[in-house]
């Protein structure tokens, strides 16, 4: 099953036609699906595939000659990518399904809308405000949430516009953003999958304080902090607004907000730099998951490669 989602996804970026890329789409989604059935969540799969044909509807209407398909496109996407103010459906998802269902949904499964939104959305001035605008709300709502997942669905609702606008900046960086950032929400969720970590406060009873060293670094490295490779995207984003004409206020918009963002990440784990468990999360995690605590740190290193290697 994820080999398709992966299928589909790499087809998928190199793919002009927006047809194809639909039944590529319909094909990921149905198989996401699926492994929702497969794994009980039933009740979840019959929702997202109630969304899924929703955004299928609004883009066979997009086909018609008569209707503007830019705006249908835009929200279509808008709803399957679950931003702000169509996010109640993923909010409800984040809390119920567990961490093996939330990372292609957080990570892969985004992938071809956004392919779609490079490829087919005309971008102007006044849509580009509007995106800007919309990563402004879940930077509020990470304020006041304690979970794990919802935290992680507020930093997508917020990176995800971001990355809307670098397809229509840079996309050259836009490929670079995507990975890395994906690659680093898939490090994050697989530590919280295997510390069984769902809540704030969580992981002082699921890790050692070695594992929590690792966890640390990688929170720096998502929440773009110096001296990590995200920063540098970062940094490359805002310096290409800039050098759009009459894009001053709207850096200062994004460099605010990711000043919030960067509190509500650090204020969330505050508990994790000073308290630690250490015979509770030796015994659990520290030994049986030794293998996998491992291989994390290593995919952290090897995303500061992968930026040095792609620039």
């Amino acid at each position: 099953m994820f080999f398709i989602l992966i299928f589909t996804s790499i087809i998928s970026s190199y793919t002009p036609n927006l047809f194809i890329l639909w039944i590529l789409l319909e094909i990921s989604s149905m198989t996401f699906s699926i492994m929702l059935n497969y794994n009980k969540f039933k009740i979840f799969s019959i929702m997202y595939f109630l969304i899924s044909s929703m955004t299928s509807m609004l883009i066979i209407f997009s086909f018609l000659n008569n209707i503007n398909n830019n705006y249908l496109l835009m929200f279509s996407m808008w709803l399957k990518l679950g931003l702000f103010p169509l996010n109640n459906w993923m909010n409800f998802m984040m809390n119920k399904i567990n961490y093996l269902m939330l990372m292609p949904l957080m990570t892969i499964m985004k992938f071809i809308p956004i392919i779609i939104f490079f490829n087919f959305i005309k971008f102007n001035n006044y849509l580009i405000i509007l995106i800007i605008l919309i990563s402004l709300p879940p930077v509020i709502l990470a304020m006041n949430t304690s979970s794990y997942p919802l935290l992680l669905n507020y930093s997508s609702m917020y990176n995800i516009p971001l990355i809307l606008i670098l397809s229509f900046m840079n996309s050259y960086l836009l490929t670079n953003y995507v990975i890395i950032y994906m690659l680093s929400t898939l490090m994050i969720m697989l530590l919280l999958k295997y510390s069984n970590s769902y809540y704030k406060n969580s992981l002082n009873l699921n890790l050692d304080w070695k594992n929590k060293f690792f966890y640390n670094i990688m929170m720096i490295m998502y929440v773009q902090l110096p001296p990590f490779s995200t920063f540098m995207l970062k940094w490359n984003l805002i310096e290409s607004i800039l050098m759009k004409p009459n894009f001053m206020l709207l850096s200062m918009f994004i460099m605010i907000s990711s000043l919030i963002m960067t509190f509500n990440y650090l204020n969330f784990n505050n508990s994790t730099y000073f308290l630690t468990n250490y015979k509770i999360g030796h015994k659990i995690i520290y030994y049986k998951n030794n293998k996998m605590m491992l291989i994390i740190p290593m995919l952290s290193f090897s995303i500061i490669y992968l930026y040095l290697y792609m620039n």
